[in-house]
């Protein structure tokens, strides 16, 4: 019995196939890939499609296991009437140059644009740096439309805030009927950032994004064990995942000391108070961007829990590092990494990083697991950390539409997602196809944990306030959250500070910003205070 090849195998054997009298040349599969894309079905199409199974496995012995995909959509295509298309084909003899609007030209290309020139030889990528915004910035630029027009980029590179104007606007093509032409696969994508996409198109899909941010609680499952504690589990609370760190024993001395929760680097218990009022639906600002509303009941709990827990000593806050330092300086600064502290809520990222620690640096690997982020219990399938990252569309107006979907669907394949997932460490965003994530070294509660949460389910109607106030806000934010926990200011009397500073600062902000010259304002769509 002769031994299965596995796929990457077949292609190996495969290269060595000698084509002979008889076979299919290059002519002919032109004719066949011609014959698919006619509007109209071929005469005795039925009495073809009966023998069609055996053309189709010829035809993938003949041309290789890469081309095999391709076949079988063609040939899928002539089993139903044609409508139709959308898209015309693509000419493989014509030579086409593609505009990409990206924050970053070598970035892109690496990603994704040598791999899209070799599948398409005739195809130019070049990248406009002009528009697009880094990975989840929220920056709502008001000369986006000039810039268009002057770079007249083909696919553009869109923070959700961006999208959502431009598609408003009717700048963006709508992707639904493609889709539904080429059947392409929406279902194994993340539902929450498809159906984020098309409430803030207004119903229509103008774009894909391959991934998207989100937390999920990473726990030190021989701690548990040592101080015999329950694991954490799925929709905790935040109450609930406060007390349970606060279970925690401190030692005798720093060194010996077990932390119940650890905060990412870069940040403070600040953070942590915004992403728990997220989480309950509260806002800094009302919905119509006028108003600060902070010193409410509501957030006085929030702000109470959170800081009550910094006080206690069971949260641990990492100093910031400063001068020049290596990764594994980093690693040995995080106590989650170090065995020091219980739990800690990181991004997707996170699990790269504690497998180089343990494999490059040497580092005593933690026997970790996850559960998924807390959640508020009268939201308890919501996600408060919950972010699109970039977001790919189609420029309305391009010439090359067909191209540029083509680049759009590449970026959103399972074949861009495998490579994402085999990045070095830093890529901390989470692939929106999920049939790729098991992959990944982990077991089935990585995948839950990132991907059995939704976006809340209400409308992201965030106000447009200048980019200033954001920065604004967060300075006095931070700096009265440091004056409770130093025993300055009570958490009544923070909140109260906040609110009357903030209201002037978002004031300042917008008085600055209708002074500038148009092109050089900056309001933003949803940035986080």
């Amino acid at each position: 019995m002769t031994k299965r090849l596995e796929p990457e195998h077949w292609e190996k054997h495969l290269t060595r196939l000698q084509l002979r009298e008889g076979g299919f040349s290059k002519e002919l599969m032109y004719k066949v890939k011609e014959r698919v894309e006619m509007k109209q079905p071929p005469i005795g199409r039925k009495r073809w499609l009966r023998w069609s199974p055996a053309l189709a496995c010829a035809l993938v012995l003949t041309v290789g296991w890469t081309q095999a995909d391709r076949l079988v959509e063609g040939l899928s295509k002539l089993s139903k009437p044609r409508e139709k298309a959308a898209l015309e084909a693509m000419d493989p003899n014509k030579e086409k140059t593609l505009k990409v609007s990206y924050f970053h030209e070598t970035t892109f290309m690496m990603q994704y644009g040598k791999a899209f020139t070799i599948r398409y030889p005739n195809v130019e990528v070049k990248v406009a740096t002009g528009i697009g915004s880094p990975p989840y910035a929220e920056i709502n630029r008001p000369n986006l439309e000039e810039q268009m027009e002057k770079d007249k980029p083909d696919v553009l590179a869109l923070s959700l805030p961006e999208y959502a104007k431009l598609a408003k606007e009717g700048k963006l093509y709508a992707l639904d009927d493609v889709i539904r032409q080429e059947g392409f696969d929406l279902q194994n994508m993340h539902s929450g950032v498809v159906d984020m996409l098309r409430t803030e198109g207004g119903g229509k899909l103008y774009g894909l994004a391959p991934d998207y941010d989100q937390l999920a609680l990473f726990y030190n499952k021989e701690l548990f064990d040592k101080h015999g504690m329950s694991y954490p589990k799925n929709g905790m609370s935040w109450e609930e995942l406060l007390q349970l760190a606060s279970r925690f024993p401190s030692g005798p001395n720093a060194k010996d000391r077990v932390y119940g929760l650890a905060i990412r680097a870069y940040s403070d218990p600040y953070d942590l108070v915004l992403q728990a009022g997220k989480a309950k639906g509260l806002n800094v600002l009302d919905p119509s961007g006028k108003q600060v509303t902070v010193n409410t009941p509501e957030w006085q709990k929030v702000w109470t829990a959170v800081l009550d827990a910094a006080r206690g000593g069971y949260m641990y806050e990492q100093p910031t590092m400063k001068g020049s330092f290596t990764r594994e300086d980093m690693y040995k600064a995080n106590l989650f990494m170090t065995g020091q502290a219980a739990m800690t809520l990181q991004s997707y990222g996170f699990v790269k990083e504690l497998n180089e620690a343990a494999t490059k640096y040497k580092m005593a690997p933690i026997p970790w697991e996850l559960a998924t982020e807390p959640t508020d219990p009268s939201r308890p399938n919501e996600s408060s950390s919950f972010s699109v990252g970039t977001i790919y569309a189609v420029n309305a107006a391009s010439e090359n539409r067909r191209e540029a979907w083509e680049l759009v669907k590449f970026i959103n394949s399972e074949e861009a997602t495998r490579k994402m997932l085999t990045q070095t460490v830093g890529s901390y965003s989470t692939p929106a196809r999920l049939p790729s994530l098991p992959t990944v070294k982990g077991q089935e509660k990585l995948v839950e944990a990132f991907t059995s949460l939704r976006p809340s389910a209400e409308p992201q109607e965030t106000p447009v306030v200048p980019t200033e106030f954001y920065s604004a806000f967060r300075e006095l934010a931070v700096q009265l959250s440091k004056d409770v926990l130093n025993g300055k200011k009570t958490v009544s009397q923070a909140t109260q500070e906040l609110q009357t500073s903030g209201q002037q600062a978002l004031i300042q902000a917008k008085n600055a910003a209708q002074k500038k010259p148009a092109g050089a304002q900056a309001p933003v769509g949803s940035g986080t205070p």
